[in-house]
């Protein structure tokens, strides 16, 4: 079995039509908001070690994002255990450090990491 790779804290982000309405949605369900602006359409959420983004206008599908890991070392390790990227990792204009990767179901799976976060991304 191959050895575990460090993608670093994983948080599901969800495309959202209304980041106001899906952020009292989630409250009263209990998570509490950690993070974000809701006036640039975006919230982050926590709930024990659930991390959940709500997006307006950011992300044109649900993702999987993995953020805080060493992103060129996680694409190498993926294309070394056969996996084709979507996109290389890269240095993007914000800063960050990027990667997609797109499971059997057309899914994205987003490496991303910006210098002031490498292993401390968190809910809390």
């Amino acid at each position: 079995m191959a050895e575990k790779i460090n993608m670093g804290k994983f948080f599901l982000c969800l495309k959202v039509r209304d980041v106001k309405r899906s952020l009292a949605f989630y409250r009263k369900l209990g998570l509490t908001q950690v993070g974000g602006t809701v006036e640039e359409g975006w919230a982050m959420l926590g709930y024990h070690n659930l991390c959940l983004g709500l997006y307006q206008g950011h992300i044109e599908q649900n993702l999987l994002n993995f953020r805080g890991g060493d992103v060129f070392a996680i694409a190498e390790e993926l294309k070394a255990r056969g996996f084709k990227l979507k996109k290389e990792a890269e240095r993007e204009a914000d800063g960050s450090d990027g990667a997609w990767l797109e499971d059997p179901d057309g899914n994205l799976i987003y490496f991303n990491t910006h210098p002031d976060e490498r292993e401390e991304a968190s809910c809390a």
